[in-house]
């Protein structure tokens, strides 16, 4: 076995030697693009979320906390919450700081859609809610900015027919937020 080996691998690194400059021929060319199947774009959607909900973990455990999932709500139950808690992770620090993370994961970056349950809870819980976007999960370097009470730092409009939309990005170590307002029909 370990002869077959080695002789293979003597092959392989011969291969370049054997390379000989020589006509081109054009065989075929291929468009690749990503699939629009709602089943592979919401199986892409779930492992960035994946990535994010991972590296927050990581993070927060990191950091010393005892971290539990709570983003479904057979989770949240079995944390002593509410079916939607309106936060994805409750991270409990040493000190007993408590801290209820919403995560938002995005392949590149991008506009984070916060629902009205988790503004709400953000309305509520003020200090103890923290917002961890994650971009770029479908790198191999995701980034985190991490906002503590987004109530008070992303505050738009409240208690109107809008779907409050924020980006938040961080440049040269300082985070920054922009609201972005947008109807979304009759109450």
């Amino acid at each position: 076995m370990s002869q077959r080996r080695d002789k293979a691998l003597a092959i392989l690194r011969r291969e370049p030697e054997l390379i000989v400059p020589g006509e081109v021929v054009f065989i075929a060319h291929a468009l690749v693009v990503p699939s629009t199947e709602t089943a592979d774009l919401d199986r892409h959607q779930a492992d960035i979320e994946q990535i994010a909900m991972d590296l927050v973990r990581a993070f927060e455990e990191a950091a010393g906390a005892k971290v539990r999932f709570v983003h479904a709500p057979e989770l949240a139950r079995a944390a002593g919450l509410p079916d939607h808690p309106g936060f994805d992770v409750l991270s409990i620090r040493p000190g007993n700081e408590r801290r209820c993370i919403e995560v938002k994961g995005r392949a590149i970056t991008g506009e984070i859609e916060v629902t009205d349950n988790e503004w709400a809870r953000a309305c509520n819980l003020r200090a103890d809610y923290w917002l961890y976007a994650v971009y770029h999960c479908a790198t191999p370097t995701p980034q985190m900015v991490r906002v503590q009470d987004p109530f008070e730092k992303l505050l738009v409009r409240p208690f109107t027919k809008m779907q409050v939309v924020e980006t938040v990005r961080e440049v040269g170590g300082v985070r920054i937020a922009h609201a972005q307002v947008m109807e979304v029909g009759e109450v």
